[in-house]
């Protein structure tokens, strides 16, 4: 078994609508029209403080940024986080209804929108770069020992896999490792907190 470094992704990382443009639109439009029901495309950007910031892999070369914030269309009982992504150089907004995210089959987009409100609502700890900073990077662990999509692969970008059972079993990983036991611990509540979640879905 193999562990990465935890760390943060790296900040070099840039816009170019031109490479868009010559790429054409169809990848970014296939990417949108992959998102699951409980993601709906949104008029403008969110309200209030943002709660989150995270990266979209584009190419081997490239990655877009992606936003997370309230929408004003969210409710105490249907809360909805107003995503915000200049994927492939273009901005466009997209509501995430969290109560429908099943942390068990969900996909990237889902489970920052997700994170991002557990963070806000106590649910999560965030810590200082928010839980799905914490879970994107034992994910890229996970990855590495055959658990789950690589999400470094632009290929991957829609992918569903269930995250609980990748948070559960990196968990094991790190707790049988001598310098990751705060890794374990992490992991270890993050796959509680998210089990807990898609119980409403009835597994």
């Amino acid at each position: 078994m193999s562990i990465s470094e935890i760390g943060v992704w790296p900040s070099d990382v840039r816009s170019d609508y031109a490479d868009y443009k010559a790429t054409g639109d169809a990848k970014t439009d296939a990417f949108y029209s992959g998102l699951s029901s409980a993601v709906e495309k949104a008029d403008g950007k969110g309200t209030g403080d943002i709660l989150g910031l995270t990266m979209l892999p584009y190419s081997d070369m490239m990655s877009y940024g992606m936003k997370a914030q309230y929408s004003e269309k969210s409710t105490a009982e249907d809360p909805v986080i107003r995503i915000t992504s200049n994927y492939g150089g273009e901005y466009r907004y997209y509501d995430v209804h969290v109560n429908e995210v099943n942390p068990k089959n969900a996909s990237q987009i889902e489970m920052f929108a997700l994170s991002c409100y557990m963070d806000d609502k106590g649910l999560t700890d965030g810590g200082s770069f928010g839980s799905y900073s914490k879970m994107k990077t034992y994910a890229d662990n996970a990855a590495c020992n055959g658990m789950c999509p690589d999400l470094r692969n632009p290929g991957n970008i829609s992918a569903k896999f269930d995250w609980v059972s990748v948070l559960k079993q990196m968990a094991q990983i790190y707790l049988g490792c001598t310098q990751t036991y705060q890794q374990y611990l992490n992991a270890d509540s993050l796959a509680d907190s998210f089990e807990a979640w898609s119980r409403k879905f009835g597994n």
